[in-house]
């Protein structure tokens, strides 16, 4: 009988071991940006204005402070299946161009 229930509690921590391990979560990074949102952006908006309607940008670069970058993915793992990525281009401090 001993024997028996030992059986038994080593095979469910195996079934719950194993199924633990297979689980990978769901990794979201970046700025989650709403096509609404990008509708707002106008030209000649400045980057405050920009900045408060999109929130700050993932990416910016020290020698080109005229392009923000707002990148956005989620995946499980290191395989992201889906990304999004918004540049703005600045010019004389004010929105000039909207890539995506």
């Amino acid at each position: 009988m001993n024997k028996i229930i030992k059986l038994m509690l080593l095979s469910v921590s195996l079934l719950l071991v194993t199924g633990c391990s297979t689980y990978k979560m769901e990794i979201q990074q970046g700025n989650a940006i709403s096509n609404a949102a990008v509708q707002q952006l106008k030209r000649g908006m400045s980057k405050t204005e920009v900045s408060s309607l999109l929130g700050s940008p993932l990416m910016q670069d020290n020698f080109r402070s005229n392009r923000w970058d707002y990148l956005y993915y989620t995946g499980h793992g290191e395989v992201p299946s889906s990304i999004q990525n918004l540049t703005l281009f600045f010019k004389n401090e004010q929105l000039f161009q909207v890539s995506r």
